[in-house]
C-alpha cells in the first residue's frame, strides 16, 4: 500500500464499498455490468490498445533520457485513464470549441496545476482522509444538485463556500508541510513527478487530434451511405471530401454542420455542392 498515499488509499476504500453495496441492488448492478460491456467492446479494446501504442514509445524516450523511472508509473497509469482516455471520451468537444486543443495547452500551463499537485503530495493521515473523502462527495454532490434548481441556489452559495473553507485548509496544510520540510519538496522526484501529467498530456494532444479528426469522418462517411443508395457515387464523394479537407479538423467540422445531409445522384451533384461549400 505504500504504492498510493492516503488519500488514495482512502478513495480506493470507499469507491470499494460503493461498489459492494450497490452490487446488491438489482437495477444498478444490471446497468453496471451492462456499462462493463462496453468498456470491453471490441472497439473500446481497439481505442486502449491504440493508444499504447503511442503511449509506450513516448514513455520509453523519457526513460532512456532520465525523466521518466519506475517510481513514476502510478502517475502514469493515472493520468492513462484519468486524463488521457477521458479526453478522447469526450473528444466531441474538440469540434465543438475551435480553440479546444490551445485551450488544454494552457490549462496544463496553469498555477492552478502547481497547486493542485502541491495538495495531492501532502495528505492528512488515513483516518483523517478516510472521514473526508464522503463528506467531500456528498457537499459536491449536493452543491451540482442544488445547482439544477433555481431555489436550491442558495444552499449551493453555502455548500460552495464550505467546500471553499476546506480547499483553503487543504492548501495552509499542504504549504506548512512544504515550510517545515523544504529541502525534501524541492528536489529532482517531485519536479519531475509535477510535470510529468501535463508533458504527457500535450505530447498526447496529435494522438488527439487524429482521433477527433477519424471519428469526424467516420461520422460523416455513414451519413453519406445512409442517405445514399448508389455507394459508386458514395465513394466518389468521400474521395472529393477526403481531398477538400484532408487533415483539417476545422474544415471537416465545418462541412459537416453547413452540409448535414448530402444527397448525390451523380458525380456533378458532388462537385457542385462541395464548390458551393467552398465558395462560402
Amino acid at each position: 500500500m505504500s504504492f498510493f498515499n492516503n488519500r488514495e488509499i482512502a478513495i480506493i476504500f470507499w469507491v470499494l464499498i460503493f461498489f459492494v453495496l450497490i452490487l446488491f441492488h438489482k437495477k444498478i448492478r444490471t446497468s453496471l455490468f451492462s456499462f462493463l460491456k462496453i468498456l470491453t467492446s471490441k472497439k473500446i479494446i481497439l481505442l486502449i490498445f491504440s493508444m499504447l501504442l503511442y503511449v509506450f514509445p513516448i514513455i520509453y524516450l523519457f526513460h532512456k533520457i532520465g525523466f521518466w523511472d519506475t517510481s513514476m508509473i502510478k502517475d502514469t497509469i493515472l493520468w492513462f485513464f484519468g486524463v488521457a482516455f477521458v479526453m478522447l471520451i469526450n473528444s466531441i468537444k474538440a469540434t465543438e470549441h475551435e480553440r479546444y486543443f490551445k485551450n488544454v495547452i494552457l490549462d496544463n500551463l496553469k498555477l492552478i496545476v502547481l497547486l493542485e499537485f502541491i495538495i495531492n503530495l501532502y495528505v492528512f493521515n488515513l483516518a483523517v482522509e478516510l472521514i473526508l473523502m464522503p463528506i467531500l462527495f456528498i457537499i459536491v454532490m449536493i452543491s451540482a444538485f442544488a445547482e439544477l434548481k433555481e431555489e436550491y441556489r442558495l444552499a449551493k452559495k453555502v455548500f460552495d463556500y464550505i467546500l471553499g473553507i476546506i480547499g483553503i485548509c487543504f492548501i495552509l496544510f499542504a504549504f506548512a508541510n512544504i515550510f517545515i520540510d523544504f529541502h525534501n519538496f524541492a528536489n529532482v522526484d517531485n519536479l519531475r513527478s509535477f510535470l510529468l501529467p501535463p508533458i504527457l498530456t500535450i505530447v498526447f494532444l496529435p494522438f488527439m487530434y487524429f482521433f477527433t479528426l477519424y471519428t469526424m469522418y467516420e461520422s460523416y462517411f455513414i451519413r453519406l451511405d445512409i442517405f445514399n443508395e448508389n455507394k459508386a457515387i458514395t465513394k466518389y464523394a468521400k474521395r472529393k471530401i477526403f481531398a477538400l479537407c484532408h487533415l483539417n479538423l476545422k474544415m471537416l467540422n465545418k462541412l459537416s454542420k453547413e452540409i448535414k445531409v448530402m444527397k448525390i445522384n451523380n458525380k456533378n451533384d458532388v462537385l457542385t455542392i462541395l464548390q458551393r461549400f467552398k465558395g462560402n
